[in-house]
């Protein structure tokens, strides 16, 4: 159920060296502007509704390098919760919240969002940045996700989502095989999804035009590292990389991949 690629070596490597700390897409002011700065302002925008304090407690899934973490953390004095099913992940994110002003705020534990190992209403926020992709059993997901969160608890999330009926039969093929699921949802299919786990949906933005510069940027930063990457990786590891993540960044050109926002909220009277 779960996908486990970025658990291979050579991944996370290129992970590392390409996309750097911080696994996500950005929001861009300009074509041209740094990653970080793009991918810090997403992380701020996403946050901006929340109100969050030092009373709040956040559950982060699937947390990649901690970047959100953190970013939580030292911006509004939160506790958090940071899971991954990723080892490698999860080694990475503990180093570099060390010695940093989050790592007395920040817990970072190993669990599956498909079934997390936390009591009901135990969340002020769900936090699920980028991840939901890789989940074959979206509902499942989204029903812990509720399950977890306090009434009227907040459930944020960004993902990277494709446009079924903009793809070509091919490419619908390579999406399916690279993420291991035969359901290509769009973003109503987000939409009414979010809805059906029982919450009410309070925003939904479309960002595809950050995802066609943040995929064109990848890439280049990718074909620019290229040499010193051969001399690190398996051929095959660095070949089929590069051959996705071309593929990829043609789809968000062409308005078929895209990178969309919700906000979602726990009613405060459930059934």
């Amino acid at each position: 159920m779960v996908d486990l690629h970025y658990e291979d070596p050579g991944v996370d490597i290129l992970y590392n060296r390409i996309w750097g700390e911080d696994i996500h897409y950005g929001i861009y002011k300009s074509e041209h502007e740094e990653i970080p700065a793009a991918t810090r302002r997403a992380k701020a925008v996403m946050a901006e509704p929340l109100r969050l304090s030092a009373d709040s407690y956040v559950l982060e899934v699937g947390c990649g390098y901690g970047a959100t973490a953190r970013f939580l953390a030292e911006q509004f004095n939160c506790r958090v919760v940071a899971t991954n099913i990723s080892k490698t992940q999860l080694q990475h994110a503990r180093e570099a919240a060390t010695g940093t002003p989050a790592e007395s705020l920040v817990e970072f534990e190993e669990a599956d969002y498909h079934e997390l190992p936390y009591a009901d209403n135990s969340f002020d926020c769900w936090w699920c940045q980028e991840a939901l992709v890789h989940s074959a059993d979206k509902p499942q997901v989204l029903s812990e996700a509720f399950r977890v969160l306090k009434p009227g608890g907040y459930a944020v999330i960004s993902d990277q989502i494709f446009r079924p009926a903009k793809l070509l039969p091919d490419e619908l093929e390579a999406v399916r095989d690279r993420y291991h699921t035969s359901a290509i949802l769009g973003p109503a299919d987000y939409a009414a999804m979010i809805q059906h786990a029982g919450f009410e949906l309070i925003e939904h933005r479309d960002w595809q035009k950050h995802a066609a510069i943040h995929r064109r940027r990848i890439l280049e930063r990718l074909e620019t590292l290229m040499p010193q990457l051969e001399a690190e990786l398996e051929p095959a590891t660095l070949e089929r990389n590069h051959r996705s993540w071309s593929a990829w960044a043609t789809l968000a050109e062409q308005g078929k991949l895209g990178f969309d926002y919700f906000l979602a909220r726990k009613p405060r009277k459930t059934a």
